[in-house]
């Protein structure tokens, strides 16, 4: 993707969008010259609005709104012809009162009948609002939101020289996160505040020269630098209400039931992470013949970085009875780590494309890459009352990838693309889930290896002047080859604390999956202005897919297909204008499944958005 940048004709774009659900959203550009061929501006917006999709019988408020706003300025140097240098800032805010996950079933678990989600909410005298997901009703008591601030700054400068271009950029950028959830999923208060405020910032630094060194030689090699720091803005809190007990009673004691025992306890978390990496690559393009090209890669990255873990209980019943402090620990307790890593890798990738004609050109690719190691900062599980510290560090993930296919033209006003590949992992990295409600929001582990291979193939077609047509099919086959001590899927808490999941689906992984589509235009005149009127269509198929890092049946997402639609007219020069519609057919689907804090047997489930429509204004200046 490429930012446009500031032109010296001045120049201006606009659009305009309304919709269903109180949609409405502007974005905009504006671009000229501040000095001539000196001196460049380009300044642009966009802002977003939109009701919520789901309703709260608690605030008798809809949530999972949006609410977004952003700007970016960049302004041109000219130094020559060649030679430039941007300076870019943006900054965007949002404010949504979201992402709420709906009530989606429960899971029978391994745990007493006592423990069991249906026996909990029944002795709390709990019912939930609604069981179907798709009337899109809660009654959860925390607030949702996910306030975010993010932006940053960059200097940009290319330089001729010699026979290619000496590039530098450098860069820093701000995130600062505000998210609040209500991860027992009830209008019960169970977990009565689950917050995690962050402030990211990240510096780096990047040096490449590209060149074409002679009409069958070209190549680009340079130097990377990245640093990372991220601490909690206050404190990570995770705090539970006067119905906790029930959720998190492990034992028929009645000590249990002791008023106040658990409302109002918490923990206070102080995550502290400091990451610096660097690397040094090259590629290069060598036609060897007319037909016949090489393209070697080669990169070496260093990384290191280091965790400062704290955490600390608050609130509840103040006590010295040893056997309710006890009570008390086992639902939370003081943790602290300290740890420090760092790892270095070689990566490349080596691809050897053949031109068999005019119209068809073979290649095939092997290419070496890896996940950088990484350290656990949201705190670990426990044993025993004590951390498991083997957890802290998560091996690098190296990644082993082949693939072969072709690219061709059978006909002038065809593409046809195929392409089969097979990738495996070892030290794969996933973000797993645990019974620990002190680590509700998972942490990350480990599986020994893993392999996806499939077939890729997409094609379009003109069909005359006035229609065009594309689609796109895929098949994946993905799995654990090892993962030997995986945490055990939702239907087995209260079993094993671990288990053997090699030759289980990996997650977000659907075997097929396929898009659409076909536009046809007819030229003509509209309101004075001069395009082409179209109407189109789009669709998105996907089988279902496992939705946790433990293959679960009972967190499984149904396969589904989305159509969108568009008719309009499309100015060569000024206004364009189009009615628009996603998920045209009004497809009930999820998006995700996830069980609930503590894994009573409760899963929710991220909705997909309903059937949205509106009409969209675009405009030249």
């Amino acid at each position: 993707m490429t930012t446009r940048k500031p032109d010296f004709n001045s120049a201006g774009t606009f659009e305009l969008s309304y919709g269903n659900l109180g949609f409405v959203q502007a974005k905009g550009a504006i671009t000229g010259p501040l000095i001539k061929d000196k001196l460049a501006l380009r300044i642009s917006f966009n802002g977003t609005h939109r009701d919520g999709t789901i309703y709260n019988n608690r605030t008798e408020k809809y949530t999972n709104t949006m609410n977004n706003i952003g700007v970016r300025g960049q302004l041109l140097y000219k130094l020559s012809e060649h030679s430039d240098i941007i300076l870019a800032a943006d900054h965007t805010r949002q404010r949504p009162d979201g992402y709420a996950q709906v009530y989606a079933g429960v899971a029978p678990t391994k745990r007493a009948d006592y423990r069991q989600f249906d026996a909990i909410i029944k002795d709390l005298n709990y019912i939930i609002p609604n069981k179907d997901p798709f009337k899109r009703i809660i009654d959860h008591d925390t607030p949702w939101k996910s306030g975010q601030d993010m932006g940053g700054i960059s200097i940009n400068a290319n330089f001729k020289l010699g026979a290619g271009t000496l590039t530098s950029t450098t860069a820093w950028r701000y995130w600062n996160w505000d998210p609040s959830n209500d991860r027992d999923f009830t209008g019960l208060e169970g977990l009565r505040l689950s917050q995690a405020p962050s402030r990211h910032d990240q510096v780096s630094q990047e040096v490449r020269y590209a060149a074409v060194f002679s009409p069958k030689l070209s190549g680009v090699f340079g130097v990377f630098t990245f640093a990372q720091k991220l601490r909690a803005d206050g404190a990570h809190t995770e705090e539970a209400g006067k119905d906790q007990w029930r959720f998190s009673q492990s034992s028929t004691s009645p000590l249990w039931e002791t008023p106040g025992l658990l409302e109002g306890y918490g923990i206070r978390s102080y995550p502290n992470l400091d990451a610096w990496s660097v690397a040094v690559f090259s590629q290069v393009d060598w036609s060897i013949t007319k037909r016949l090209s090489l393209l070697p890669g080669l990169r070496f990255n260093f990384d290191k970085k280091t965790v400062d873990y704290r955490r600390e209980t608050y609130g509840g019943l103040q006590t010295t009875d040893p056997q309710l402090l006890a009570i008390k620990n086992s639902v939370y307790s003081n943790q602290a780590f300290k740890a420090s890593t760092d790892d270095n890798n070689f990566s490349g990738q080596l691809s050897l494309a053949y031109k068999v004609s005019s119209s068809i050109k073979t290649f095939a690719t092997y290419s070496r890459s890896y996940k950088p190691v990484g350290l656990n900062l949201g705190g670990l599980p426990s044993a025993q009352g004590q951390p498991l510290l083997e957890l802290v560090r998560i091996k690098p993930e190296s990644v082993n990838h082949f693939e072969v296919g072709f690219k061709s033209r059978p006909i002038e006003a065809m593409i046809l693309n195929v392409t089969v590949y097979n990738t495996e992992i070892s030290d794969y990295q996933t973000l797993v889930q645990a019974a620990d409600l002190s680590v509700n929001r998972g942490y990350l582990a480990n599986a020994e290896k893993v392999r996806v291979s499939g077939v890729e193939v997409d094609a379009a077609c003109s069909i005359g002047k006035y229609l065009s047509l594309n689609g796109a099919l895929s098949y994946t086959e993905g799995k654990y080859v090892s993962f030997t001590n995986a945490p055990p899927p939702l239907e087995e808490t209260g079993g094993p604390t671990f288990k053997d999941v090699s030759g289980g689906q990996l997650p977000g992984l659907s075997k097929w999956a396929s898009s659409y589509g076909f536009e046809a235009t007819t030229q003509g005149e509209f309101l004075g202005n001069k395009g082409n009127f179209f109407i189109a269509a789009d669709g998105y198929y996907r089988s279902s897919f496992s939705s946790n890092p433990s293959p679960s049946k009972y967190l499984v997402v149904e396969g589904y297909n989305l159509i969108n639609g568009r008719i309009g007219f499309r100015s060569i020069e000024r206004v364009s204008v189009f009615l628009w519609c996603r998920n045209m057919l009004d497809k009930n689907y999820f998006e995700q499944l996830l069980p609930g804090a503590g894994n009573a047997g409760l899963y929710a489930g991220v909705l997909g958005d309903q059937r949205t429509f509106g009409i969209t204004l675009r405009a030249r200046l």
